[in-house]
């Protein structure tokens, strides 16, 4: 095997490593709690109340966003996906919000089942979980793509 036929064979290994983790990710769909009425929301609306730009759902109630904790890979997947920004840019842009006294960040459940409790605890509450997760103790508003 020539010098280059080896270093052709490292890059498409190393390539298809480095891409594999990204085929692993979950569908991600943003829900609310069952007992909440219908919303609907668009894609920059979601990411409008996850950034804390509005505070309110078109219908008037308060928008509460529920994040997945800052371990979960979740996170950075819907940050990234919903915000182009990553879960550590959200989380400053949080931090300067929170500093300025504009805003507070989203709660935290530790998995998709406590933030499936916490969204039917919340009228408003709007949160993301993996499909795997999904029943019906919640409704889907958007599938993140």
């Amino acid at each position: 095997m020539t010098f280059i036929n080896r270093w052709h064979l490292h890059c498409c290994v190393l390539a298809t490593l480095l891409w594999y983790p990204f085929g692993l990710l979950a569908d991600v769909l943003v829900v609310t709690g069952a007992k909440n009425s219908p919303i609907t929301l668009s894609k920059n609306q979601i990411s409008d109340v996850f950034l804390g730009r509005v505070t309110s759902l078109p219908d008037g109630r308060n928008a509460t966003p529920v994040d997945q904790s800052e371990s979960s890979p979740l996170r950075g997947e819907f940050y990234m996906k919903m915000t182009n920004k990553s879960a550590t840019q959200a989380r400053a842009h949080w931090e300067i919000l929170h500093f300025t006294g504009r805003g507070l960040p989203p709660r935290a459940g530790t998995d998709s089942d406590e933030v499936k409790k916490i969204l039917n605890s919340i009228p408003g509450a709007i949160g993301y979980i993996e499909r795997s997760s999904l029943d019906g103790s919640v409704k889907v508003i958007f599938v993140v793509q």
